[in-house]
């Protein structure tokens, strides 16, 4: 079989959809001989992985995911080739403009990111690859998740794809599967689900919260209360009873004379023990998404530095987190690299780039490092992820830009000789006298005594006043200043 031919197999074989059309239905059939899912929460409570959306619809719970999506989808990331060869680069190319074709008819790709985003939340992401021939290259028509019935795993950690012909579960085919999947072991290649870890917290407050809705029904507002005399029938009591209820509702009630009315109300002082119970599990759930509670809301006092830190263990979660989507893509990429240019052509690579931290980290690097060592330029450009430029190309530098003078800073000097006073005259003759008696002399010595037959005439008893009076004008001025 020729290279044509091997070519023609394999995009024959990856635009076919005979695995995507033969997924089984988890509702179809029993689990066969896949290895179960081990969460030990799930498993105690009989519950399934559907549980985990009933959790992201509790308020708080969603409160907390949103900014974890929106710290994913509002980061810039950049696609790097894997190499300088022209093949790195054409790969590349290619895998940059799957991004400018949506990725399935539902979805568009921030939809996709967070897609795969949602690991950290549910434990594990499988993602379908569907190929399509454009232009002579093999590129992903669609991309898409599957449910969670539709797949398991081995004991091996392996993938297995449940289908009408392999319900148990078949090895996937290569080239079509993303896999991403959060802090998962040997023994939970399942992954560990966050909204796992909020279902106790979660089911706790849900209980709480329907005690805390009665005890404000029943002791949140007065209780009208009526003294009927001795002796009233059932027919009379029945009626107060009546004229009582109405005022729950209307706030007014006409009732006879001599019955007595009093309002009865709830003393109470501090925070509740169901609203403790609903703030304890509220703050439970936080702890498990976020690694922190300070930030999202702040109970019983608290200090803005401790919310401030706080925040800072979100964010090197929210890191953490797009590392999973990176490789994802990562993986992708290496996907379209290997069936369009080989093995042997280095892959691009998906990053996410925090370019303020770049700067103040890796240029305050080099400016200390230049100070005690020769530092290669390719060395900081390459470290600061840029290009050098290439003569005749427009660049902006401003390294050696020095701080331009207000016009009250210029130097004196610098006027034109027309403008100069009689001092300055005076002083630009002084100048060239010293240089000629320089220019005149060859030793050091030579030179002194030139300088002083230049001056011979120079009064040096008003010379020494003068520069006693500046010295201890200096003096007191310095003295001054301390103080």
């Amino acid at each position: 079989m020729d290279m044509a031919d091997k070519v023609i197999n394999k995009k024959n074989a990856l635009t076919g959809t005979e695995v995507i059309d033969n997924l089984l239905d988890r509702q179809l059939v029993d689990l066969l001989n896949e290895l179960p899912d081990p969460d030990v929460i799930l498993r105690k409570a009989g519950i399934d992985y559907a549980v985990y959306n009933e959790i992201l619809a509790d308020a708080h719970v969603i409160g907390e995911v949103r900014p974890l999506r929106a710290g994913l989808l509002g980061f810039k990331h950049e696609i790097k080739a894997g190499d300088d060869s022209p093949q790195a680069d054409a790969a590349r190319e290619l895998c940059e403009n799957i991004f400018t074709r949506q990725p399935n008819s539902a979805m568009r790709w921030p939809d996709i990111t967070w897609s795969i985003g949602l690991a950290p939340l549910v434990g594990r992401r499988v993602h379908h690859v569907k190929w399509q021939v454009l232009d002579g290259k093999l590129v992903p028509e669609k991309l898409f998740d599957i449910s969670t019935e539709s797949y398991a795993f081995n004991a091996d950690g392996e993938l297995l794809i449940r289908t009408i012909r392999q319900p148990e579960g078949e090895p996937p085919e290569p080239y079509r599967w993303l896999v991403t999947r959060h802090m998962p072991t040997r023994q939970n290649p399942y992954g560990l689900a966050l909204l796992s870890c909020c279902f106790w917290p979660w089911m706790f407050k849900n209980g709480g919260m329907k005690f805390f809705v009665k005890f404000c029904e029943k002791y949140g507002v007065p209780w009208p209360i009526g003294k009927y005399p001795q002796g009233t029938d059932d027919k009379g009591i029945a009626a107060l009873v009546e004229r009582l209820q109405s005022m729950l509702e209307d706030a007014v009630a006409a009732i006879p004379e001599d019955v007595d009315l009093s309002l009865l109300e709830t003393k109470t002082s501090g925070e509740l023990p169901q609203e403790r119970l609903v703030n304890l599990c509220n703050r439970e759930m936080s702890k498990a998404l976020t690694s922190q509670s300070l930030s999202t809301e702040i109970i019983d006092g608290g200090s803005r530095a401790a919310a401030e830190t706080h925040a800072q263990r979100t964010v090197e979660n929210l890191k953490a987190d797009r590392t999973l989507v990176a490789d994802t893509y990562n993986e992708l990429f290496k996907m379209i690299t290997e069936v369009n240019f080989g093995p042997n052509v280095e892959a691009p690579k998906y990053k996410y780039v925090d370019k303020k931290e770049l700067n103040t980290g890796d240029v305050n690097f080099f400016k200390q490092a230049s100070t005690l060592v020769p530092v290669r330029r390719e060395d900081i450009y390459k470290r600061l992820e840029l290009s050098e430029p290439t003569d005749g190309e427009d660049v902006v530098f401003t390294g050696n830009q020095q701080r331009e003078n207000t016009p009250g800073e210029q130097a004196q000097f610098s006027k034109a000789e027309d403008e100069w006073t009689e001092q300055d005259i005076a002083i630009e003759q002084i100048i060239n006298q010293v240089k000629q008696a320089i220019d005149s002399g060859d030793t050091l010595e030579e030179v002194l005594a030139n300088i002083v037959s230049s001056y011979a005439d120079l009064d040096t008893e008003a010379l020494r006043n003068v520069v006693t009076q500046e010295l201890e004008g200096d003096f007191g001025r310095g003295m001054v200043s301390e103080s």
